[in-house]
């Protein structure tokens, strides 16, 4: 293939040089001597142009004789202009040495930053990576209507996301995943596992997005699947302002009919206002009633809550979403300082309607409906302030995202009439939850004169705090058989969550961190030989809480009326009275509430030793940490495991030529468990009909057999093997093809079992599989069309780009299920929970500069994957995700430089979200022998943008 493409080539450019002149030659610094990557280089009054590739290289072909003036232009580096004359068809060599725009003050030096955001700078920091690394640029996000990062990491090669927001990488969940932003770790959104949430990131705020896929001493040791990388804007070059607004339109929701609860005053900016807070008047617990306060206050206890169960309708509204960037530099006489200054808004409705078909431990099948009405806000700001003197940069970068979630479920079961009666129920769920995150990073990078000194340190800090104040279910059941009446079954005594049931949870997370590197290059006769070393320290800690409470019904004449009235009647007041009809209670359990803590202490060491054509990289990193919690289960729990890892890894790679070249990489990883897969907290979820149980509580799944409590987890051990060929035909072009391999010592698995908590019939716990593996293949294709415009002399092809990657995986996990591991009814082996067997990514970039219009077609899918392991019992069986065939369309138009329309459309294909059963447990999931579980219409996204650019 490399051979047809290099004859090709070589063609082609022997038929334009038969013909007339050209020019060619290097561009580097004129200081360092190194290689500048697209440079522009024009004729002023042709349309003949070059930009330099990966290697400074450039050549101008099909020149006339005659006088001409060649210009190169570079960003942060001053334009050259020089007169040449073509004479008798001749061919020019025009080597060039651009310098640094510098104010130069008494011997200290300002320079400008490198170009980070560009398609071809992201492409030559790959290439020149000792890593295998894949990524993304703020250029190639401005060619699609990605509104945040989970939308734009989606497109990487071997990326997916689940549930919108999480990431998957080469068919490895999130939990194998280590994300950073700006060099410094970020926390866990999420309360049940660990996930960061990518849709907090706009992206319009994005300079780049690197995933390195091979481990090495500077990146941290928890990772299998991927380290992602994301770097907001830096400083500017120039001044700016941009201002988007965009509307849009969604299939199934605008306009249409949109349940919705009463809202705060700050819903809009995305977090409540203390409306829903557990009122002020309920003490730390509610006591018995043998309590002298109990029989005092129990009535306004209960009325304290209020009756705020009303449900309202309304037709949808268009969603909104606005932006604005402002970017600001200014050049004093030794310093130059940029601010860049983002902020992002978005507002946005979605009603989707989800079938579910399910069925019980009796075999009982029955079906139900949900109608789920959610309003989303988004909103975030972002600074970022950066110095830069001589040879230092200093940047502080903040960030910080506010996101609220108001979701009203109305839910109808309806029984299966053919493998038996289940009582016909409706349940309702009014629920609210709103996260912020803070990021902030302060950083320095510090460099001699001839660039062979570096010494980089980030202080990094971030806060998460996550809300769920007041969620609301209750559910009705039939009365009687083919009855149209319906009743609340409050309990008399202990009360259900479940059955006219309150749910509070907060969660507050802080993550301390310093990251810091030198390195310094060495000249060893005719080869340079490079050497780092660094420490990673970081210090994280998390307290999460939960308190429950649920109403209870005396049983008497008097009662049994009120439970039939509808849902928004049942809590009134006169209801309410704490004594003959109806009263609050306290269901908050000891183990409701946990601590915990993450002590982690890193060094490495690693050298680069670059020999003609080939370049050997690695070292060792090793890790001391230390994991522990606090938490009551009976008695207290305090957990604690020391671990301490040495890591090695190498990397190497060999250029065949100019263009081409191979790596080869191995290096050892770590998965730790999370706070929450420890903890012995129970979490109900509603949208899911499934709870939540940590390792330490005891489960049919857990290895501590007899024991009053579950075990820890271990960490889990990676081997990663991977090899990978690339090859650059042209700036901003490349080809990669690559194989990998890993093996897994202890890999955690999320795993379903019975239960019959809360009346459901599964929780999803944790448990160390004995091991797994996972290999696979991964093509990455960037390639433009103007070669086919060379060879048909049509003018058509030179505006657009293929963009294409597939990947293909197999994993196998094997869990020992004999009685003396106290493993019970897993199913014995499976693929790795989020693993699909293939994914593909497909686009057409268009960009016309002539007439400033461009556009793309984007298309994206991944293979049925594993989403929980399931048990051998009956309503436990494992739970698949089915492919989801997405295409999106954009097209924008620049008018007057300063103004940009854009129409877009997502989903065109329409497709449906569906997971499936895997009935006859083979953990393969298709339709024709499995069944649906759940499934619904996400519906088409329509929309017209506007932005201003300054």
């Amino acid at each position: 293939m490399f051979r047809y493409l290099y004859s090709s080539l070589l063609l082609t450019l022997l038929s334009i040089s038969s013909f007339a002149g050209s020019i060619k030659g290097t561009v580097t610094d004129s200081k360092t001597n190194a290689i500048l990557s697209g440079v522009v280089v024009s004729l002023p009054g042709t349309s003949n142009g070059a930009v330099t590739d990966f290697d400074g290289k450039y050549e101008l072909n099909g020149l006339a004789n005659g006088a001409y003036e060649i210009v190169f232009t570079y960003a942060t580096y001053l334009t050259y202009r020089q007169s040449i004359t073509i004479a008798r068809d001749e061919d020019l060599v025009l080597d060039m040495k651009l310098m640094p725009e510098t104010t130069e003050l008494k011997g200290s030096t300002i320079k400008s930053g490198r170009i980070t955001n560009t398609e071809t700078s992201v492409i030559s920091e790959i290439k020149n990576s000792s890593n295998v690394v894949s990524g993304t640029s703020a250029a190639q996000i401005s060619k699609t209507m990605d509104r945040n990062a989970a939308e734009v990491v989606k497109r990487i090669p071997g990326v997916t996301i689940q549930d919108d927001r999480f990431i998957v990488i080469r068919g490895l969940p999130d939990r194998y995943n280590t994300v950073w932003l700006n060099d410094a770790s970020t926390p866990s959104s999420e309360a049940d596992k660990r996930a960061f949430s990518f849709d907090i990131i706009p992206a319009g705020l994005i300079d780049r997005i690197l995933v390195f896929k091979t481990p090495s001493p500077e990146l941290p040791g928890d990772f299998a699947g991927g380290m992602v990388k994301v770097y907001t804007t830096s400083i500017a070059e120039r001044n700016s302002l941009t201002v988007n607004l965009q509307t849009s339109s969604r299939e199934y929701t605008t306009g249409a009919s949109f349940n919705y609860s009463p809202s705060s005053k700050t819903d809009w900016l995305g977090y409540d206002d203390g409306q829903r807070s557990i009122p002020s008047v309920i003490p730390e617990k509610i006591p018995g009633s043998n309590d002298p306060r109990y029989k005092d206050n129990i009535a306004a206890w209960s009325k304290s809550f209020g009756n705020d169960w009303k449900i309202n309708t309304k037709d949808a509204r268009p969603d909104l979403r606005f932006s604005l960037a402002l970017t600001n530099v200014i050049k004093l006489k030794k310093i130059k300082i940029g601010n860049t200054l983002g902020i992002a808004y978005t507002n946005a409705n979605t009603t989707f309607s989800i079938q579910r078909q399910d069925w019980d431990s009796n075999s009982k099948s029955y079906n139900y409906i949900d109608r789920r009405s959610s309003n989303n806000v988004n909103a975030g700001v972002m600074d970022n302030i950066g110095v830069m003197v001589g040879n230092s940069k200093f940047e502080f970068k903040n960030l910080y995202n506010q996101s609220g979630s108001s979701v009203v479920t109305l839910r109808n079961f309806v029984p299966d009439s053919l493998t038996g009666a289940v009582t016909p129920n409706k349940a309702y769920m009014l629920y609210y939850e709103s996260r912020a995150t803070y990021a902030s990073q302060l950083t320095g990078t510090h460099k001699n004169d001839a660039d062979t000194r570096k010494y980089t340190w980030t202080l990094g800090y971030t806060d998460l705090f996550r809300n769920q104040p007041n969620r609301r279910i209750i559910r009705y059941s039939q009365v009687k058989p083919d009855s149209n009446a319906y009743s609340v079954a409050l309990p008399g005594g202990a009360p259900d969550i479940l059955n006219g049931g309150r749910f509070y949870s907060t969660l507050f997370e802080h993550t301390y961190s310093f990251n810091h590197n030198f390195s310094q290059k060495f000249n060893v006769k005719d080869h340079q030989l490079e050497l780092s070393a660094g420490n990673y320290l970081e210090y994280k800690s998390r307290s999460f809480n939960i308190r429950e409470f649920g109403y209870v019904a005396k049983r008497n004449a008097t009662t049994m009326p009120i439970l039939a009235l509808p849902y928004d009647q049942i809590f009134a007041d006169s209801n309410v009275d704490g004594t003959t009809k109806i009263r609050i209670g306290e269901g908050t359990h000891d183990y409701d509430h946990y601590s915990a803590e993450n002590k982690l202490y890193a060094g490495y060491l690693s050298a680069k030793i670059p020999v003609g054509d080939f370049s050997l990289s690695g070292g060792v990193r090793y890790e001391h940490n230390i994991q522990s919690l606090n938490a009551i289960f009976g008695d207290t729990l305090t957990p604690s495991a020391t671990t301490k890892f040495l890591l090695p890894s190498a990397n190497a790679s060999y250029n065949f030529s100019e263009k081409t070249l191979v790596r080869v990489a191995y290096g050892k990883t770590l998965n730790r468990p999370e706070f929450r897969e420890w903890a012995p907290i129970f979490y109900y979820d509603f949208d899911e009909v499934v709870g939540y149980k940590g390792s330490l509580f005891p489960t049919l799944a857990n290895r501590n057999k007899g024991g009053k409590i579950g075990d820890t987890l271990k960490v889990a051990e990676i081997q990663n093997f991977d090899i990978r060929g690339e090859f650059y035909p042209a700036t901003g072009e490349m080809i990669q093809v690559g194989g990998f391999y890993k093996r897994f010592t202890n890999p955690i698995q999320k795993v379903l079992i019975p239960s019959s908590a809360f009346g459901d019939n599964r929780t999803f716990t944790f448990i160390n599989a004995d091991n797994a593996y996972c290999y696979g293949v991964e093509v990455d294709i960037r390639k433009n069309l103007e070669w086919l415009d060379r060879k048909l002399n049509t003018g058509i092809f030179r505006d657009i780009t293929l963009v294409g990657n597939f990947t293909w995986a197999k994993s196998e996990v094997t869990i020992d299920t004999s009685k003396d591991k106290g493993v019970f009814g897993i199913i014995h082996k499976s693929t790795l929970a989020g693993q699909a067997p293939y994914i593909i990514n497909a686009g057409i970039f268009y960009q016309n500069n002539d007439n400033d219009i461009q556009g793309s077609l984007l298309y994206n899918i991944a293979g049925p994957r594993l989403y929980a392991l399931g048990n051998t019992d009956a309503g436990s069986e494992s739970l698949g995700e089915m492919p989801f065939r997405s295409m999106d369309a954009v097209i924008s138009k620049t008018i007057k430089k300063h103004y940009v329309i854009s129409f877009g459309a997502q989903n065109i294909l329409g497709g449906r979200v569906m997971f499936m059963k895997d009935v006859n447990r083979d953990v393969k999931f298709d339709t024709k022998n499995d069944r649906d579980f759940r499934t619904y219409y996400p519906g088409r996204v329509y929309t017209i943008g506007v932005k201003i650019k300054f």
